[in-house]
């Protein structure tokens, strides 16, 4: 599989990389936890409305844990944790919750090493840290006039 990408013009003036080009991703569309769920199902010998129970509950306990300031941590998947968004306060003591304005949610997807065969200065060993979800992918520029559905990728 590959991830479709367009080609967009920085118009951004005053900036460092204004005029020059970029590569931007493009999303051929959604999946919902229902069709993930019938997915899941035809793989394993859970139903899809079971599995679908699972996933929403899945939802339901890592809001609960994020909210209770905790990193969750999914297989293979990755962690999740909340960051705050503020405003300043001239003086520590004049900080309070009220600076907090809003919540967004951190995701650190799962890496693993691959060395590379060499050997450092130092006598350790050198390589790259591989993001397991995106381990293979590869790019293909977007292309209107192909079909844009999921039924596209389907086997």
């Amino acid at each position: 599989m590959s991830v479709r990408f367009k080609i967009l013009q920085n118009k951004i003036t005053g900036s460092k990389s204004f005029g020059k080009w970029y590569g931007k991703s493009v999303s051929l569309g959604d999946v919902d936890t229902k069709t993930l769920a019938e997915e899941i199902s035809h793989s394993t010998t859970v139903t899809r409305s079971d599995v679908a129970a699972v996933l929403i509950e899945l939802f339901r306990v890592m809001r609960e844990h994020l909210q209770a300031s905790q990193t969750v941590i999914l297989d293979e998947i990755g962690s999740f944790r909340l960051a705050v968004k503020s405003t300043p306060a001239d003086k520590k003591e004049n900080f309070t919750a009220n600076n907090i304005k809003s919540f967004r949610v951190i995701y650190r997807p799962v890496t693993k090493f691959v060395a590379n065969g060499i050997i450092t200065a130092k006598g350790h060993r050198s390589g790259t840290y591989v993001k397991a979800l995106t381990d293979g992918v590869t790019a293909e520029p977007f292309d209107k006039s192909k079909k844009t559905t999921a039924e596209t990728t389907k086997p």
